[in-house]
Formats: C-alpha cells, structure tokens, sequence
C-alpha cells in the first residue's frame, strides 16, 4: 500500500514537472507558435516517460496554450492579434478594480512586496523573457491581494499570452522605464480609489497602444516597452 502511495505521489510530481516546463517552454517561446508537439520527442528532451507529457499538454490544452488539429496533430495555439487587443480590453475591466481592492486588502507587508516586485521588474541585468516574467508577476500578485481567486487566475491567464506575445518579439526586450510600475504602486499605497484606476488604464492604454504598433508594423523598429 505504501509502494503504491509512494508511485502515485511520484507520478503526480512528475506530471507537475512536465507540466511547469513545458507551459515556461511555451510562454517564454522557446516553442514558438503553431510548433508541432511530439509527446515523445519532448519526453525524451525532458528526460521523461511520455505519460506525465501527456498529462502535461492535456492540461495546456485546457488553458487554451495548445490546440489540437484533428488529422494535422498538436500544435503550440499561435499568436492572435485580435485577441491580444481584446486581452488588453478585458484587462481595462479587472486590473483596475483589482488594483482598488488590494490598497484596501493588503498588509503593510504585502504593499511592500509590490515596491520589491516592481523593483526587480525593471532590472537591467536581467534578460528580457526575465524581466518579462516578473512584469506579469506583479500584475498576478495585485490581482491576488484583491483576495478574489477567480480574478487572479483570469489576470494570470491574460498575462501569460501578454508575456509569451513580449517574449515572441524579442526587440520589446529593453530596460523597462518603471514610469508605470512605479506610480501605479505608488497609487496603490495611497488607497485613493480614483487615482488607482486612473493610472491603471493609463498603463493598459498605453501597453496596447505600443503592443498594437509593434505586431502590425512590419518595420519593428519601435524601441518603447510594451509591458505595464
């Protein structure tokens, strides 16, 4: 009996391993969109039986990273420029109130996480997948001291597509200017309802704005950051 709990909690983590790395795999573009995925050819780059993989892109599948051709096979779900736009839309409707709702939430303590995440999402010794990651990261955590589970998870979903879009495109890859970052933490600490969604839209806009011009320029020769 105890074999048998041992197997299972191993094939569980195994599962969870498979799954952690091929999602940052995919987010982080290392598998770029509409790549074929092979269950054993990542099985055998994982080290790996191919059941955990497939568990793994099972699970992507239902988040909507992968997709499934019938007769064409397993592909990385490629990038949609319309549903980025409506990405940076529906982000005007939950980071705002989220952002509200975490200056009245949070500790002290908590409010101090946001200056650290901020801090480090603007570091220039870091890579750009990097500082791209912890861009999102404290967006997710705003949304998490909002204390509504289901609304983190939907600012986590929006912000891996952001984040896999930014890494896709590596010439948004500069030094962040935390203008944004910073007042909207800034905004955050003083609880004042109205100047925390004025300059949480005023980031999305401006995120979209530039996000809109780099997808649809075939120069890319913007050097602005498209993170906020």
């Amino acid at each position: 009996m105890a074999e048998r709990e041992c197997s299972m909690v191993a094939k569980v983590s195994m599962a969870d391993r498979a799954y952690s790395r091929l999602k940052r795999d995919i987010v982080e573009a290392r598998l770029r969109p509409g790549s074929v995925l092979s269950d054993s050819d990542i099985a055998e780059q994982y080290e790996m039986s191919r059941t955990p993989v497939r568990e793994a892109i099972n699970n992507l599948r239902r988040e909507g990273l992968v997709v499934v051709l019938p007769k064409r096979g397993t592909f990385v779900k490629t990038i949609d420029f319309a549903e980025i736009h409506d990405l940076y839309t529906l982000r005007t409707l939950v980071e705002p109130e989220a952002a509200v709702l975490a200056s009245q939430r949070a500790s002290s303590e908590e409010l101090a996480e946001l200056e650290e995440l901020s801090s480090q999402s603007v570091d220039p010794d870091a890579s750009a997948p990097v500082r791209n990651a912890r861009n999102s990261r404290l967006h997710v955590r705003i949304a998490e001291l909002s204390g509504i589970p289901l609304l983190s998870r939907t600012v986590q979903s929006i912000h891996e597509e952001i984040e896999r879009c930014l890494n896709l495109r590596r010439e948004l890859g500069r030094p962040y200017s935390a203008v944004n970052h910073g007042r909207l933490v800034d905004a955050i600490m003083t609880g004042e309802a109205e100047v925390i969604r004025e300059t949480a839209l005023s980031g999305i806009e401006r995120a979209r704005d530039h996000m809109t011009d780099v997808l649809f320029s075939h120069s890319g020769g913007s050097t602005r950051d498209a993170a906020s």
